[in-house]
């Protein structure tokens, strides 16, 4: 494979120049990094991505309208045998200014207190099911994320490993397990992923899995599936749940296929997102009690990103286990899925067990340079 080193020297150049940019791990893929010649940030229509190549999108959580950010390739370097051309990087111009999100860590009597209220919500029948997420703050200075990137590319082979910076969002890294959209020849499979466990006590047989695990994991794979059948796609075939082990925690995982037949793609994304594993259900009443019982904007976090190509091959992710980086330190951002059977301690556990994925990195030594 190309050296560390190349990849490594590449992400300290687009962060130190600030460029607009998104270096990206798909799951037995080369490293990709894209970044753009200039650095203002385009959108475009979800109806209208069917015109679009070679773009890293950058959807957040909240898709006003259905418009979407991306991200060109005007430079395109992959490491994979032998390191790519670095220098091209020189042909970009970066900005002088980022969002800084005005984001506080959450306190734990916070958190308890919304998932409390939820809790009870989804016993009146008010909700089904609702994910609260939380934010931590950890010491991080910006000279580590290129290393940081690495050892996660590294540590988490199965996850869609991501570094993404725009004026407009700032830096995001992300190390999902979660694939939103697959997409190529017109065939899609999408996964429906719920429900957690400690890695370290997965139960042998799926009945052994408690039945808010289940009932989690039911809803998601019930809206991917009636979304499907809503957008009239063909040929559908369920596969699961089986178990996928995503570092630190455990998720029951269904992966369901389509053809898309007269659908457009962008419209089947902007039709599954957000579902319940990130928002809840129904819908608008999980969204509407995420809006104002979470403090902080979940800008990037829970939205989708990856690499668009109307030519395919498309793949799309959630952006979960991911942090914001600011000057000095990470914000990192944890959710956990509430239902009428959940309990308030045990769902932060499973929020403290989420954030290992980027704390047990931060404690290893850096070992790149």
């Amino acid at each position: 494979m190309s050296s560390e080193s190349a990849l490594h020297n590449a992400l300290a150049k687009c962060l130190e120049k600030k460029l607009t940019f998104a270096a990206f791990r798909i799951p037995g893929k080369p490293v990709q990094l894209w970044a753009q010649r200039n650095p203002g940030l385009e959108t475009v229509d979800g109806t209208l991505l069917l015109g679009l190549n070679q773009v890293f999108l950058v959807a957040p959580f909240a898709v006003p309208g259905g418009v979407v950010p991306f991200i060109r390739a005007d430079v395109e370097l992959t490491f994979a045998e032998i390191d790519p051309d670095i220098a091209r990087l020189d042909e970009c111009e970066g900005t002088g200014t980022e969002v800084l999100l005005a984001t506080e860590a959450t306190a734990k009597a916070d958190f308890i207190a919304a998932v409390e209220t939820a809790r009870r919500a989804c016993q009146a029948k008010e909700l089904n099911k609702v994910v609260l997420s939380r934010v931590l703050e950890a010491p991080l200075e910006t000279e580590r994320l290129p290393a940081l990137f690495i050892q996660a590319a590294e540590a988490h082979q199965q996850a869609f490993v991501a570094m993404a910076f725009t004026p407009e969002h700032g830096l995001w890294l992300g190390a999902s397990p979660e694939r939103l959209v697959h997409e190529e020849l017109d065939h899609v499979r999408v996964d429906a992923l719920a429900a957690t466990r400690p890695s370290d006590a997965v139960p042998e047989r799926l009945s052994g899995w408690g039945g808010k695990e289940l009932d989690e994991q039911e809803q998601v794979m019930t809206h991917v599936h009636a979304t499907f059948a809503r957008m009239d796609l063909r040929h559908i075939t369920v596969r699961g749940p089986e178990v996928l082990k995503a570092g630190p925690v455990a998720h029951l995982h269904t992966v369901l296929e389509a053809d898309l037949g007269d659908c457009l793609l962008g419209e089947l994304v902007l039709a599954l997102h957000p579902t319940p594993a990130v928002c809840g259900a129904p819908t608008g009443a999980a969204r509407a009690f995420i809006n104002q019982h979470e403090r902080h904007q979940r800008a990037l976090y829970t939205g989708f990103w990856g690499p668009w190509n109307a030519d395919g091959p498309t793949e799309l992710f959630v952006n979960l286990r991911c942090l914001h980086a600011v000057p000095g330190k990470m914000q990192l951002y944890v959710g956990a899925g509430i239902t009428a059977g959940s309990d308030t301690e045990l769902e932060w556990a499973e929020t403290e067990r989420k954030a290992r994925t980027w704390l047990d990195l931060l404690e290893q030594p850096e070992a790149v340079k």
